[in-house]
């Protein structure tokens, strides 16, 4: 139930922050956030299917190419699992680090997507209008999304960690 509790906030503070930024500034991902935070508190294999979950779910509440986004989630929960071997989730530098990282994948899985169905790369305004006010914003807003999930989920289980 919390963690149902925890989409529909999610959701719901995906929508505000989306409805009060300016069109032309691109507004967090906050679906990548709740995949990190969900990935942190299940195993790879239970959290990779929630991975694709929620990113059919964004899909297909934005009205894109089907699998577009659970790709790109898919991929950073994927990064996040790899990362968490080596870097420790519990503290603040290192979990910045781990999303800075996972974004990074997460874009990535986008590019190989797109690369595959238009056979080309991203123009640079894609990067400047997109992708840097995404990953500034979605990192901006971590340390209190990650609070808030913290306060609705309760403590970490320590059995994934």
């Amino acid at each position: 139930m919390r963690t149902f509790l925890l989409i529909i906030s999610s959701l719901i503070m995906q929508s505000l922050v989306s409805g009060l930024l300016p069109d032309r500034l691109t507004p967090p991902d906050l679906w990548f956030l709740l995949v990190l935070v969900l990935a942190s508190r299940h195993n790879p294999y239970a959290g990779l299917a929630i991975a694709f979950g929620i990113g059919l779910m964004q899909d297909l509440s934005s009205a894109g190419y089907l699998g577009f986004h659970a790709l790109g989630l898919v991929s950073a929960a994927y990064a996040f699992y790899g990362l968490r071997g080596w870097l420790h989730w519990e503290e603040p530098a290192a979990r910045m680090v781990i999303i800075f990282l996972s974004f990074l994948v997460k874009w990535g899985g986008y590019l190989i997507l797109v690369y595959w169905l238009r056979y080309t790369t991203l123009p640079a305004s894609t990067w400047a209008q997109v992708f840097a006010p995404e990953l500034a914003l979605t990192l901006l807003l971590a340390p209190a999304y990650l609070w808030m999930a913290e306060a609705l989920l309760g403590p970490e289980d320590e059995t994934y960690a």
